[in-house]
């Protein structure tokens, strides 16, 4: 099976050194789940350089254009423009450093004739034992406050039909949004297909999740969703 047409985007902040090695792969893929594609690459205020490999790289390539943020704006601000942006009838993501392959999706694309998202989930983190639990813990807190299923909800390997996103607003700015938009999607009777993924070991760069700011307004975003704030 193939899609229709596909909009594979990709946050990234500071990835210089995994971007072009990322996007020469998703190039290589891209026209294995569709005949028609774009690339988008959402520079967030890197620091690095990484708008410059970006903008060598849609001189380079057919089919990509780059966003770029003076500043950093937040992963949920990235995620809600790269679904906004996109053009083609489904819209698929992962993150800029390249600990995902999205050549995964290939035995499981049929999915989306029942379902209208596709979301990944990883059985072993390439990843320190303290983010791993970290994970752990944010799962069985968005399962428990929200009564979800869902078995990797920030496992950034997800496609979206175009309905889905025509339906949804995102209002996260921060790494809630992954659950913002499963858990509103499926409240609207959406279908949500998983299966099962490798996580990569990153090969350069810094992972920032673990930032205390970045938890702090992921826990504020939990509370506010709960409320009825968000």
């Amino acid at each position: 099976m193939k899609l229709s047409s596909v909009s594979f985007f990709c946050p990234a902040l500071n990835e210089r050194e995994n971007l072009p090695k990322l996007i020469s792969h998703v190039q290589s893929v891209l026209p294995r789940l569709a005949d028609q594609f774009e690339i988008i690459i959402i520079d967030d205020g890197s620091t690095d350089g990484t708008q410059i490999i970006a903008k060598k790289l849609e001189d380079s390539y057919p089919h990509i254009r780059v966003i770029h943020h003076n500043t950093n704006l937040g992963y949920g601000v990235s995620l809600a423009e790269g679904f906004k942006t996109a053009k083609y009838d489904y819209i698929m993501y992962t993150d800029a450093d390249f600990q995902y392959d999205i050549g995964q999706f290939l035995p499981y694309i049929d999915m989306l004739k029942d379902h209208d998202i596709l979301s990944g989930y990883v059985k072993k983190k390439a990843a320190s034992l303290g983010r791993s639990f970290q994970s752990f813990i944010y799962n069985q807190i968005i399962r428990l406050f929200f009564g979800t299923s869902f078995r990797d909800i920030n496992c950034a390997m997800k496609i979206y039909s175009r309905k889905v996103i025509d339906n949804i607003t995102i209002k996260s700015h921060g790494f809630f949004v992954d659950a913002e938009m499963l858990i509103k999607s499926s409240r609207k009777g959406f279908r949500v297909a998983q299966f099962p993924v490798a996580h990569l070991p990153r090969s350069s760069g810094v992972a920032t999740g673990s930032h205390p700011l970045l938890i702090l307004q992921t826990i504020a975003e939990i509370i506010k969703f709960r409320v009825g704030f968000l």
